[in-house]
């Protein structure tokens, strides 16, 4: 019989072939498996805490077996993960030093036809959540991502390479994750959750790993000065409105375009996004009272419409961008423009033709683009000034998309970077009340008035406008920063004067509560005497000489003011008084108490203390209890207050520990906004945390404090709706996964037309 030859190709005899990859990137190779190693380890040790904290919160039956369930798989095949994973890092160094181009490799099977509309509808949820992280990460690590890439482009010889073909990079990090799940079966909820914990357990700590990665490289003497490198015929082709004229061609109604790759794993998605989103489009058209497809077809006289072609689309836009010229009103939410009557419009203005049509690819970006400024504008995290501004940007952005479909997909495009920006920069404007004198909002509203009258059919001008508000932003914010350090300064001091006037408290309390004192004698020691212990406690410290100095002194002074009945200690104390009479002085003179105070002050404790030695005496020679002074009190407890200091009023409200938990998660850089008496809304930033007490310190745009709260107090608040906490992701990159995953569920639910 004869024995069949092998179908697959030995993996362990392909292992031998010899590598393209340059002994260096071998080294660096390793050294970031180690790293990445350890950090899918402790991704690994927190999945199971966050699964099982979820499903401990949730609220129905399916969702809690959901999350057990996909904990128990996730427990099964966690080695094999991790073990792609590494894998996917290791295959990336060889992909690109292979003779085939990179883009090329590792392409995904072609999916059946029945199942591709719902593959591609979790494929490409899972690509808008990459494109978020790999833009986050992106903008993260910037520099380091930039020098490794130039290094790594330095030593292949015969391609160039860019960051998203980067091995290290985000994106072939985060396509890596993705793969290596694909072992699991866990539900594509689960999987955005893990590619969340992915983001923050692993990508957010990539820094020592490009760190390393750099070194060893420049060590080897790779560009050890990158300064001095050329970027001429190293830049990445940009697509250009004109490149994209065969892109329009692919794409037809309900179509994915030719040859389109649905995979999440393919480092370049091409046309197939925007075709998904057609797909998506096209699902849910019929499911709209009214739908149907809006491109050419018959028209109301039963003769046929031909489409719009492209340049009378492009034409019409600008057009109707030349003509919003209207004062922009930072103080109302503007509507969502009608795009496509604007297009239909401008192009049956002043002609016969009234039955104008789109065709169905470009009536699907204009319905698309007007979904997204639809949600930006409802945009709870966007101040309303900033919407209005956004809100101008509609028919610049539509136009662009016609021209350029790369737009959708992707993240590091010029027009999306600078929404981003736009809406970052924004985020601490409050009312347009405080913006007439702001610079930064002069400068943006400056950027979209130049963007309207500036962009005809030329997409470079979004990145010259993006690099000009960068540069802008980061000469604010660092005036902003030497304002917000100050203030931290100063709520440091604070807290340091806090914990020390506690520490007064807590001694003099020890010491001289329930004492019998002149009153006298018990405001000084509460008024003046604790003053002079909190000056050395803040200055010096409680183990300093100065303070051990001031403590004993006010020993000193509370056993001299004691009756005595021994000759003995009556002698002791009158010869301790000059020294204590001294040290009380200069203890005053520390804190820089007016001459006429003190001396008021050392007046009465010298009269007090004679008398007090006077009446010992007198009972030991006459044998008599003497008349105790109707001035002698007891002593109550001191309460050393800060002054300006908020008292927790909300102490007696009952919060839910979930709110606490919410509390705990803020970060100093966090947004939220407050709702204040009168309903007035106040949005500032976390500046620091003050300890002890938890004193959580708000800072406006300005870097000044304008609002400090406790822990609880704001629990309360968030309990109360008056405290949101903002989203500061980036703006397009939530507005595109939030319609996509409203089309995907009306997708799935259709709800039959009329």
């Amino acid at each position: 019989m004869a024995v069949s030859q092998p179908k697959v190709v030995s993996l362990a005899s392909a292992s031998r072939k010899k590598s393209p990859l340059p002994p260096i990137l071998h080294t660096v190779r390793q050294h970031a498996k180690k790293q990445l190693a350890d950090l899918f380890e402790s991704l690994f040790n927190n999945i199971d805490d966050s699964l099982f904290e979820m499903a401990d919160r949730s609220r129905s039956d399916s969702d809690q077996h959901l999350y057990f369930e996909s904990m128990r798989e996730l427990r099964l095949q966690r080695t094999n993960i991790a073990k792609t994973f590494i894998q996917e890092v290791h295959h990336g160094f060889e992909l690109i030093f292979d003779e085939q181009q990179p883009e090329e490799n590792g392409k995904f099977e072609s999916t059946a036809a029945d199942d591709i509309s719902m593959v591609a509808n979790d494929d490409l949820e899972i690509s808008v959540a990459v494109a978020g992280i790999v833009s986050k990460v992106t903008s993260q690590h910037s520099l380091l991502v930039m020098q490794l890439t130039k290094r790594v482009d330095h030593l292949a010889k015969k391609q160039t390479i860019t960051e998203r073909m980067n091995p290290l990079g985000p994106e072939r990090l985060s396509h890596a994750f993705v793969t290596s799940l694909e072992c699991a079966e866990i539900d594509i909820k689960v999987r955005i959750i893990l590619l969340k914990l992915f983001e923050r357990f692993v990508m957010e700590h990539l820094a020592s790993v490009y760190t390393e990665a750099n070194q060893l490289l420049a060590e080897a003497g790779v560009l050890t000065d990158l300064k001095k490198v050329m970027r001429a015929g190293r830049e990445p082709h940009r697509p250009t409105a004109d490149s994209h004229a065969d892109d329009r061609n692919e794409f037809h109604p309900g179509s994915t375009g030719a040859g389109a790759d649905h995979g999440v794993g393919s480092s370049h998605l091409g046309g197939a996004s925007f075709g998904v989103i057609q797909e998506l489009l096209a699902a849910t058209r019929n499911a709209v009272p009214g739908g149907g497809r809006r491109g050419a077809g018959p028209s109301s006289t039963g003769r046929r419409v031909s489409a719009l072609s492209t340049a009378d689309v492009l034409a019409a836009l600008s057009d109707a961008q030349s003509e919003l010229t209207a004062p922009i009103d930072i103080e109302s939410i503007p509507a969502v423009l009608d795009l496509r009557e604007l297009v239909i419009g401008g192009v049956s203005a002043g002609t016969d033709d009234k039955e104008s049509r789109l065709s169905q690819a470009e009536d699907d970006v204009v319905n698309f683009v007007g979904m997204l400024f639809d949600y930006i504008l409802n945009d709870r995290n966007l101040a309303i000034p900033m919407k209005a501004l956004i809100g101008r940007l509609q028919l610049p952005i539509v136009k662009l998309a016609i021209m350029d479909r790369t737009f959708f997909q992707r993240s590091g495009h010029p027009a999306r970077q600078l929404l981003n920006e736009l809406s970052s920069a924004g985020i601490g404007w409050s009312n347009a009340q405080e913006l007439k004198r702001d610079a930064l909002y002069n400068k943006i509203e400056s950027i979209v008035l130049r963007l309207m009258n500036g962009f005809k059919n030329d997409a470079s001008i979004f990145e010259e406008l993006t690099r000009d508000l960068r540069a802008f932003v980061g000469n604010d914010a660092k005036k902003r920063e030497q304002v917000e350090q100050r203030v931290k300064d100063n709520e440091k001091g604070r807290a340091r004067t806090i914990k020390a006037k506690l520490t007064v408290q807590k001694l003099i309390n020890q010491k001289a509560s329930g004492m019998r004192l002149p009153a006298e004698i018990g405001r000084f020691v509460s008024d003046t005497w604790s003053k002079v212990l909190v000056y050395a406690c803040v200055t010096d410290g409680e183990r300093s000489p100065a303070w051990q100095r001031q403590s004993q002194t006010l020993d000193d002074l509370l056993w001299c003011l004691q009756p005595l009945d021994d000759l003995q200690d009556i002698e002791q104390r009158d010869s301790k008084l000059p020294e204590l009479l001294e040290n009380l002085k200069l203890g005053m003179s520390e804190i820089q108490l007016p001459d006429t105070e003190a001396a008021r002050q050392m007046v009465n404790i010298e009269k007090h203390l004679q008398n007090i030695s006077s009446n010992d005496r007198a009972y030991l020679e006459e044998d008599e209890v003497p008349v105790v002074d109707e001035s002698y009190q007891i002593m109550d407890e001191i309460v050393l207050t800060v002054p300006g200091e908020r008292l927790d009023i909300e102490g007696t409200i009952n919060v839910e520990a979930e709110y606490i938990e919410q509390v705990g998660k803020l970060r100093e850089g966090s947004w939220v906004e407050l709702r204040q008496v009168g309903n007035e809304l106040l949005r500032c930033k976390l500046s620091t945390i003050i300890e002890p007490g938890g004193r959580y310190i708000f800072v406006n745009r300005r870097g000044m404090k304008v609002a400090e709260r406790s822990r609880r107090g704001l629990a309360v608040e968030l309990k109360r709706k008056t405290l949101t906490i903002l989203e500061e992701s980036q703006v397009f990159d939530r507005a595109l996964q939030a319609v996509i995953g409203n089309l995907r569920q009306m997708h799935r639910h259709p709800t039959p037309s009329n």
